[in-house]
């Protein structure tokens, strides 16, 4: 179609990648086989197809290449001159009251263990950071569930840490990452007991020997941004990044991930999952192969 290779052209001059216009072509390709009035398209005509396409797709990235590609259509005809409108460019998806989760600001499980190559001046320090690092990269643990966690919660005998339930996550046991056991066997053991001020069956302790708290835990991340100058580090984005790497990198089951994770819902769990370009383009063509 002569059309497409002329959108094509476009495409490239507006700087877009191979696989961008690879799925931009995939999607107006079907566009315009299905709608053959598509050229005159008001933005009710727009919105009732994003519509089907809503309740097609569950996965927002995949909603989100449609809506992308249509809009890159519409570009182009205001571009050459046959249209003066453009009928979707205000058209937006809704974002769940923005809870979805932008994949490509998180941190890779590579970047993260970064955190670990800390420089302090007391041994002692340093290692309570190396562990309190290993509790939000390798269980994924929320400032606050590390907040709570007692020395008791730590099962050297298992390799388990026993995480508490809260409000809005369950409660959980999760195996100690290879390169904790050292770790953790020395801060109990060693460190913690050195670092010490005050009663207390906190696990982790401030560097002035009482329970750490959350503020303390975002100051401890936040000397690592140098890391990364331009992105978002702070424990909720580890988070995610780690989540997000379960099912992304490690391919763990997501049933399984939900239960790592502590979430209550699967569809918590769904929102950390990325779709690959060319999944895409089969869960598009699924619902709407080309004849």
């Amino acid at each position: 179609m002569k059309e497409l290779q002329e959108i094509e052209m476009y495409l490239y001059r507006m700087g877009h990648t191979k696989q961008t216009i690879k799925s931009y072509l995939y999607v107006i390709r079907i566009f315009l086989n299905t709608n053959p009035n598509a050229i005159q398209y008001k933005y009710k005509d727009v919105l009732d197809y994003m519509t089907e396409k809503v309740q097609q797709y569950n996965n927002s990235d995949t909603k989100n290449v449609i809506l992308g590609a249509l809009k890159k259509y519409y570009d182009y005809l205001v571009d050459i001159g046959v249209r003066n409108d453009h009928p979707c460019r205000r058209l937006h998806l809704s974002s769940r009251k923005n809870k979805d989760i932008i994949h490509q600001d998180l941190f890779t499980t590579d970047e993260l263990e970064k955190l670990m190559d800390r420089t302090e001046r007391y041994e002692m320090l340093k290692l309570k950071n190396q562990v309190l690092i290993s509790l939000l990269i390798y269980q994924g643990l929320t400032a606050g569930e590390i907040v709570e966690m007692k020395v008791q919660h730590v099962d050297f005998d298992s390799g388990v840490l026993y995480v508490k339930d809260s409000r809005m996550l369950a409660r959980r046991h999760l195996d100690f990452h290879p390169k904790q056991y050292r770790l953790l066997d020395k801060y109990v053991h060693v460190a913690r007991k050195e670092l010490l001020q005050t009663e207390t069956k906190t696990l982790i302790v401030g560097k002035l020997g009482t329970p750490i708290t959350v503020d303390d835990i975002n100051y401890i991340i936040s000397t690592s941004k140098p890391l990364f100058p331009n992105r978002n580090l702070n424990p909720k984005t580890i988070r995610q990044s780690v989540i997000a790497n379960w099912l992304n990198e490690k391919h763990i089951p997501m049933e399984q991930v939900q239960l790592m994770a502590g979430h209550r819902w699967i569809s918590a769990t769904a929102r950390y999952r990325f779709t690959p370009i060319d999944e895409q383009r089969e869960l598009i063509n699924k619902f709407h192969p080309l004849q």
